[in-house]
C-alpha cells in the first residue's frame, strides 16, 4: 500500500478560550471591592481609557461654582490673626458637612490599650520594661502565649519579678487578659464580679475541677459531685457562662475591615419588584475622544497609530466585558426575585428551595455562569443585604407536596427553642414532630443537623433546673 501526504481542508466547530474569554470570566467571578481595584489598574495602565462623569442629582455648573467660591478661604486674613471685628472669624472649618476629618473614627487595639494602662499602674521603670515586653507575648484573643522562665532569662531579670508584672497585667482591663490558660482566665473574671462570696467561690471550684461537665450542661451531676444544691449549680453555671472566655476579642486592630457594596439593588415599586444595577458597583468607562483623533489623524506616527489601536481595542473589550457582567448579575437576580417572591413579601420563613440549574434554565445560560456570577455577589432589598448565594440552599418536602428551604426551618427551629420550657426543653424528636405537624416533613437527624449549625445546644445542655 502506499503512503501520500496531502492537505485536507474541512470546517470544525470548537471552543476556544481566547483572551477575551477569559477576561470576562475573571470579571464575572470577581467580587465588588476586587472589580474596583481591576478597574483602576486597568485605568492606570490603559491611557484610552477613562472614567465616565456621571453628574449628580440637581447640581449644575453654577451650584458648583457657587460652591467653590464658599469654600475659598482668606487664609492670609485667617492666619494674620484679623478676627476681633468679625464675629464670624476666623472661619468654623469643623462644620462643613464635607471636612473628612470629622468623620474619622479610630478606636485603639488592645495592644495600645494595654500600653497606656500599663504605663499609669506600672510603679518603676523596670517594671514598664518588663510589662512591654510581657505585652508582646500576648496575642489577640488576650492570652499570654510566653514562659515566664524564659522572659526573665531574655531579660536578665529575676522570675519573681516577671510574675509580679505579669499579674500587674492581669489586673488591667479587659479584664483576664495576659491569662495562660481558660481556667485562669475565668478565676480572674469571677473574683473581679460583684457576688456573693459563696456564689463566687463555688463558680471558681466548678471552673477548676468541673469545667468540661459544665461545657456538656451535666449540672446535676457537678451538684451530685459538689454535694451542693442544683440550682446553686445553675446559678453558678450562669455566672460562669456569662463570662468571656477570649478577653480581647472585640477591640479594634484584630483584623481587616470587609466592605459589602451590593452589586444590585431590589426595590418595591407597586405590587412589583425592580432590580436595578448599582451604578458603585460596577464603574462606567468610556473611551478618551482625544485618541480617537489621534488614531484619524494622518499626522500620527505609524508606530503611535498601532500602539493606540492596540489600546483601544482592549479598552472595548473590557467595557464590553463589564457590561456583559452587569447584565448577568442583573437577570440572576431578576430570576431570583421571580423564584423567592414569598421571602420578599412575607419574610424568610416563607424562603423556598432553589438552585443554579433552575435560574440558569430561566435566564438561559449555564449552570456555572449563574455560581460566577452569584459567588461574592450582594443585592440591597427591602428586607436587608444579602448575598445571592443567600436564596439558593436545600430544603424539605411540605405536606401539601411543595417544598421548605432550609433557611426557612432553621428560623422555625429557633423560634421553638426560644419559646420552650426553660426546664423541659424540646428534645430534636419533639421538635421534628412539631414540624411534621405544621405540614413540613423532617426528620430527627435533619432537626439535630440544623440545631447545630444555628449553634443551639442539646436539650439536656439548655435544660435549666
Amino acid at each position: 500500500m502506499e503512503m501520500s501526504y496531502g492537505m485536507v481542508q474541512q470546517q470544525v466547530q470548537k471552543l476556544v478560550m481566547t483572551p477575551q474569554l477569559r477576561q470576562a470570566i475573571q470579571l464575572l467571578q470577581l467580587p465588588t471591592v476586587d472589580l474596583a481595584q481591576y478597574v483602576q489598574n486597568e485605568l492606570l495602565g490603559n491611557p484610552v481609557l477613562e472614567e465616565a462623569d456621571l453628574p449628580a442629582e440637581g447640581s449644575g455648573d453654577e451650584s458648583q461654582t457657587s460652591r467653590a467660591d464658599d469654600d475659598q478661604i482668606d487664609w492670609e486674613r485667617y492666619f494674620a490673626g484679623d478676627g476681633g471685628a468679625d464675629p464670624g472669624w476666623p472661619p468654623d472649618l469643623s462644620d462643613k458637612d464635607d471636612d473628612p476629618v470629622r468623620l474619622i473614627r479610630w478606636e485603639p487595639s488592645l495592644a495600645e490599650r494595654l500600653h497606656v494602662e500599663l504605663r499609669v499602674a506600672s510603679t518603676s521603670a523596670k517594671a514598664l520594661w518588663i510589662g512591654e515586653y510581657l505585652l508582646g507575648c500576648i496575642d489577640e484573643s488576650g492570652f499570654f502565649r510566653g514562659d515566664v522562665a524564659d522572659v526573665a532569662a531574655a531579660l536578665g531579670a529575676e522570675e519573681s519579678e516577671v510574675e509580679e508584672v505579669l499579674k500587674l497585667i492581669q489586673c488591667l482591663d479587659p479584664v483576664g487578659v495576659g491569662s495562660r490558660s481558660v481556667q485562669e482566665c475565668l478565676e480572674l473574671q469571677i473574683s473581679a464580679k460583684s457576688a456573693p462570696d459563696d456564689l463566687r467561690a463555688l463558680a471558681t471550684r466548678i471552673v477548676r475541677e468541673y469545667l468540661d461537665d459544665l461545657a456538656e450542661g451535666r449540672i446535676s451531676r457537678i451538684a451530685s459531685k459538689l454535694g451542693a444544691d442544683v440550682t446553686q449549680v445553675q446559678e453558678a453555671a450562669d455566672l460562669i457562662r456569662a463570662l468571656s472566655p477570649r478577653p480581647g476579642q472585640g477591640y479594634a486592630g484584630g483584623g481587616q475591615p470587609r466592605y459589602i457594596v451590593p452589586d444590585v439593588i431590589i426595590e418595591k415599586v407597586g405590587d412589583d419588584y425592580v432590580v436595578l444595577p448599582c451604578e458603585s458597583a460596577s464603574p462606567r468607562l468610556v473611551i478618551n475622544s482625544a485618541y480617537r483623533a489621534m488614531l484619524s489623524d494622518a499626522r500620527t506616527d505609524p508606530a503611535a497609530r498601532d500602539f493606540i489601536r492596540e489600546r483601544l481595542n482592549s479598552a472595548a473589550w473590557l467595557i464590553r466585558a463589564l457590561g456583559q457582567r452587569r447584565d448577568t448579575i442583573t437577570k440572576v437576580a431578576t430570576s431570583i426575585v421571580a423564584h423567592q417572591r414569598g421571602f420578599f413579601d412575607r419574610g424568610i420563613l416563607h424562603l423556598r428551595p432553589l438552585t443554579l440549574r433552575e435560574v440558569a434554565a430561566d435566564i438561559e445560560m449555564h449552570e456555572s455562569t449563574v455560581s460566577r456570577a452569584t459567588a461574592g455577589k450582594y443585592a440591597q432589598t427591602p428586607r436587608g443585604t444579602f448575598e445571592l448565594r443567600f436564596f439558593f440552599g436545600s430544603g424539605v418536602s411540605t405536606s401539601d407536596g411543595d417544598a421548605a428551604s432550609a433557611a426557612s426551618v432553621k428560623k422555625y427551629i429557633k423560634e421553638m427553642t426560644a419559646s420552650e420550657d426553660a426546664k423541659s426543653p424540646l428534645s430534636d424528636q419533639q421538635i421534628a414532630d412539631a414540624l411534621t405537624n405544621e405540614g413540613i416533613r423532617i426528620s430527627r437527624r435533619t432537626v439535630a443537623k440544623y440545631r447545630g449549625e444555628l449553634g443551639i445546644p442539646t436539650s439536656a445542655r439548655r435544660r435549666r433546673y
